[in-house]
């Protein structure tokens, strides 16, 4: 005959109660701390005693401070650093980007990046504008300034002020504005004087105040700027002047003296065709000019 054992459950069955009840506790605790912590860190701790401006700028530590809001005693972690970034840059207008970095347990750093000089943009006639490299309006000025290239026909779009992105009212050319800007500080883009971009279609340039280079649309820009870059470099005497065309399977270059005779022949041709107008009869004879004039082509392929 067989005994039969009775177990009895009933202290791991209290012992499992009993961890869970601590485990609740031990929950509660920890999560009032944490409520009373994060209290804590935004009415007691964490306040700024001290602001640490570096970065090169035109304005003093003060202003900078001033203008980002913040003050001593406010609080770090309940303080909106991005908007704190956003009226810097804002509001002193040579100051390109902005950022605050929190230094616990009481101390920020803002570190300011200077707007730099990169072009300037005809306004409608009306003076030009200094443009910073990421397309912020710098300042109103009556002549172009020196060192930076001046873009003409950029056809701003209204209501723009200093401080603000500089946008054309032309969405399509605002891209093609930025594109040219990007390449500023190219070895040839450095040496390009002025832009018109009047027609996006048809772009032109001057470069080194002595060769006007129809670069057509935007599209290959980079192809065209080493093309060109290695015509005016190594094909043609440093001092030429005259007009450069980018074609779409090579290059023409006119000199000076090219266009000089073409401009002689188109007033030649003009001035005959009032003569016949005025007199109605037929100056064929006298179109030999047109035929004996020589021009110069370079052809690069």
């Amino acid at each position: 005959m067989q005994d039969v054992v009775k177990r009895d459950d009933t202290g791991k069955k209290i012992k499992r109660v009993r961890h869970r009840n601590m485990s609740v506790y031990y929950g509660t605790v920890i999560f009032i701390v944490m409520v009373v912590f994060v209290i804590l860190s935004v009415t007691v701790f964490f306040n700024v005693e001290t602001i640490i401006v570096t970065g090169s700028s035109i304005y003093t530590a003060e202003e900078i401070a001033e203008a980002s809001g913040i003050a001593g005693g406010d609080n770090m972690i309940r303080r909106n650093m991005g908007k704190a970034e956003e009226q810097i840059t804002e509001q002193l207008i040579y100051i390109e980007t902005a950022e605050i970095t929190r230094r616990f347990p009481s101390s920020l750093e803002i570190c300011v990046t200077p707007c730099e000089e990169t072009a300037c943009f005809d306004n409608n006639g009306d003076g030009y504008r200094i443009i910073s490299k990421s397309g912020k309006i710098l300042a109103s000025v009556s002549s172009p300034a020196e060192d930076i290239p001046v873009f003409y026909g950029t056809e701003p779009a209204e209501n723009l002020s200093e401080g603000m992105t500089f946008a054309s009212a032309d969405e399509d050319k605002t891209e093609v504005i930025y594109e040219l800007m990007e390449r500023a500080d190219s070895s040839f883009g450095s040496k390009i004087t002025s832009y018109d971009v009047t027609d996006r279609l048809n772009i032109s340039c001057i470069y080194d105040n002595r060769i006007e280079i129809e670069l057509g649309v935007i599209s290959d820009i980079d192809y065209k700027y080493r093309f060109a870059n290695e015509i005016l470099t190594t094909r043609i005497s440093p001092d030429t002047e005259g007009r450069l065309r980018m074609l779409q399977n090579g290059a023409q270059l006119l000199s000076k003296s090219d266009l000089e005779q073409i401009d002689k022949t188109f007033e030649f041709n003009k001035e005959l065709s009032e003569t016949e107008q005025t007199s109605g009869t037929d100056t064929g004879a006298d179109t030999s000019q047109e035929e004996n004039s020589e021009t110069t082509k370079l052809n690069f392929e």
